[in-house]
């Protein structure tokens, strides 16, 4: 079992790096990034307790490499911490990275006694940490996205409890049984997490909020419906705006004798991700099409037609109708 963690744990960190380093917009503070050093934390992790446990018997070189096997794993969780609390909107100050290596500079110095102990506080400051940067992954996704996410929080907690049941506390106390289950559960995790955070576009697209630049919804006949302005852009008019992208929409309908309207429009730095209701369309201009984007545009299209569509098939335009959509834009974006 423990050869099958570092076999899957060398696995991720070689694919989740090399993602990471394909990418021509790559920077050091990156999610994938963060992974692959979490999981090359696990090979060293794993690793050294396979030596200190059937190769290296004698001390005081089986401490020496048990306490290498926790110190690489909370430097690694110290790394990933410190990505993830730049991500997060908490007011963290670093709380989670400096518990990492904290943590990691008292295993050194500690007697061996107290690994156990060491080893479960960090257990603990990391099911808290990845945890809030789970849900709140998860709340700000929707979508193939969500269920991406999803699949990480099952991946993660069953790994989690595997972790914690293959270690040397359960083993001399709770016996073999049970540690066996538990690097069961740890592989068993790695799996579901694995092909989930690859998969996901999820990780690359945690800044959706910051390629919001302007939200138009537009009734069939072009009239402007509703504008939010979400990033300082150049002044426009905003109605003459909407009877443009309505005119355009139309045009393309006829070139192409289609019935549907555009989807996705790239135009310079900027993205047109469309939506359509059943009298207006929704048009979010972003500077990434990210999917996580266009899930959000489709929902609140679905949501705003079930509340204002009335509204909108009788609309003269006076915009006092839809003052109240501000929240619902709010709760979307």
């Amino acid at each position: 079992m423990d050869s099958a963690v570092i076999f899957y744990s060398s696995l991720l960190c070689a694919v989740l790096f090399g993602q990471w380093y394909r990418n021509k917009s790559r920077k050091l503070v990156d999610v994938k990034f963060a992974w692959s050093v979490f999981f090359l934390g696990m090979v060293f992790n794993t690793s050294s307790f396979i030596l200190a446990d059937f190769y290296i018997p004698d001390e005081p070189y089986n401490t020496l490499f048990v306490k290498a096997g926790y110190v690489s794993l909370m430097l690694a969780l110290a790394a990933f911490f410190f990505t993830v609390e730049r991500i997060v909107p908490y007011e963290t100050h670093h709380v989670f990275s400096l518990s990492g290596f904290g943590i990691a500079a008292l295993t050194i110095l500690s007697p061996r006694s107290l690994m156990e102990f060491l080893a479960l506080s960090i257990a603990m400051v990391t099911f808290v940490g990845i945890m809030m940067f789970l849900v709140y992954t998860l709340r700000n996704t929707t979508g193939e996205v969500r269920r991406g996410i999803e699949q990480l929080v099952t991946g993660f907690l069953i790994g989690f409890v595997g972790f914690l049941g293959r270690s040397d506390f359960v083993f001399y106390n709770l016996g073999t049984p049970l540690y066996i289950l538990g690097s069961g559960m740890l592989v068993g995790g790695l799996m579901i997490f694995g092909y989930a955070i690859v998969d996901t576009p999820a990780l690359d697209e945690l800044d959706w909020k910051r390629q919001l630049v302007e939200l138009y919804l537009i009734q069939s006949g072009g009239l402007l419906v509703y504008h939010r302005q979400f990033s300082e852009s150049r002044d426009v008019d905003q109605v003459l705006t909407a009877a443009g992208i309505s005119g355009v929409q139309s045009l393309f309908q006829e070139i192409t004798s289609s019935e549907s309207g555009l989807n996705v429009v790239s135009i310079g730095d900027y993205e047109i991700l469309f939506a359509h209701g059943v009298n207006f369309t929704c048009v979010l201009i972003a500077r990434a099409a990210y999917q996580v984007l266009l899930g959000k545009v489709r929902e609140f299209t679905e949501k705003f037609d079930g509340v204002f569509g009335p509204i909108v098939e009788s609309f003269e335009g006076s915009l006092k109708e839809f003052s109240s959509a501000r929240e619902l834009v709010d709760s979307y974006f």
